[in-house]
C-alpha cells in the first residue's frame, strides 16, 4: 500500500479486524506489510525458511506467544496479536507510527512495552500520534496533547490531569 511505501506504520484499534488477517499464518502476518524485505524474497519469491525463521527471532524479541509461525494467526490471543502488530510496525523502523489505543487489553508489563517501544521510535526521529482514552498513557508519553470531542479538535496548553479530563469529557475550553 502506498502509506506503508511513505514509511507511515500503524497500530489499529481493532487488532482483531484491521490488525491481522485470522487465516494467514503467525508467520505471514509478520512480514504482510514488509513483502520487499531482501531478508525474506529474492527476485519477488517468498523464501519460506527466512520468514519462518524471521517470524521466530521476532516472537522472542516482542514475547509473541502462541502455537508457532505456522499456525493460523486467529489462534493467537488479543494480547499476542497486538505484540505481533507492533513488532511488524517497530521493525520496519517508520517515519510515523500512528498508533490507536496501542495498550487497550494488555496486561501492565506488554503496556509498558508498548510505551517504551514507543519512546524508542521517537527517538529515532519517528513521529508518533498517539490517539487513547487512557490519560496516564497519554500525559506519559505525549509532547503535545490535543483533545477530540464532539468532533471538534482543541490544542491543550497543560500537562494538568484534571483539566486534560475536563476536556475529554466535554466539560472545559
Amino acid at each position: 500500500s502506498n502509506i506503508i511505501q511513505a514509511g507511515v506504520g500503524r497500530i489499529p484499534e481493532d487488532r482483531h479486524k484491521d490488525g491481522i488477517v485470522g487465516q494467514m499464518t503467525v508467520a505471514e502476518n509478520m512480514i504482510l506489510e514488509d513483502l520487499s524485505n531482501k531478508r525474506i524474497q529474492s527476485r519477488g519469491l517468498l523464501n519460506r525458511e527466512a520468514i519462518i525463521q524471521h517470524c521466530e527471532d521476532l516472537s522472542v524479541k516482542y514475547d509473541v506467544r502462541g502455537p508457532g509461525a505456522n499456525a493460523s494467526a486467529r489462534l493467537l490471543s488479543g494480547g499476542n496479536i497486538q505484540k505481533l502488530i507492533l513488532a511488524r510496525v517497530f521493525e520496519a523502523a517508520p517515519k510515523l507510527i500512528l498508533a490507536n489505543q496501542p495498550t487497550r487489553g494488555l496486561d501492565m508489563g506488554a503496556a509498558a512495552d508498548v510505551a517504551n517501544r514507543l519512546l524508542e521510535a521517537r527517538q529515532r526521529g519517528s513521529g508518533v500520534i498517539l490517539i487513547s482514552e487512557d490519560l496516564d498513557e497519554i500525559l506519559s508519553l505525549s509532547d503535545r496533547i490535543m483533545v477530540i470531542y464532539d468532533g471538534e479538535l482543541k490544542a491543550v496548553e497543560t500537562h494538568d490531569r484534571e483539566t486534560i479530563g475536563l476536556m475529554m469529557a466535554g466539560e472545559a475550553a
